[in-house]
């Protein structure tokens, strides 16, 4: 059973879009699930949300057992960049922590 004490603080920021709370409540999930699969101790994510033409960014930048992760990803629709977001955060996590744990 995962060890849920972990305060995983989601700091939303967003540029050229309105802050619907639909997208704050998707996107602060989608950042929690992920990341408490990896963290070890509290940890704070910081995430960007922006619209340039028609493009939809979004960002996470983090310092996760001594090692700084960011992710950026962009779509046509702003759902598609988040869940694309998590998916590399993911893999980087998993990344790292298949670096960092001993294999002996």
């Amino acid at each position: 059973m995962a060890d849920t004490s972990r305060v995983i603080n989601v700091s939303i920021a967003f540029l050229n879009i309105e802050a619907t709370d639909a997208i704050k409540q998707y996107t602060t999930d989608k950042i929690r699930h992920c990341v408490q699969k990896f963290a070890h101790q509290d940890t704070d994510a910081h995430v960007v949300l922006k619209v340039e033409k028609t493009r939809q960014l979004a960002e996470v930048s983090m310092h996760l057992s001594g090692a700084d992760f960011f992710v950026k990803e962009e779509s046509e629709d702003l759902y598609a960049s988040i869940d694309r977001l998590v998916d590399s955060l993911t893999q980087q996590l998993r990344k790292h922590k298949e670096k960092t744990t001993s294999h002996h």
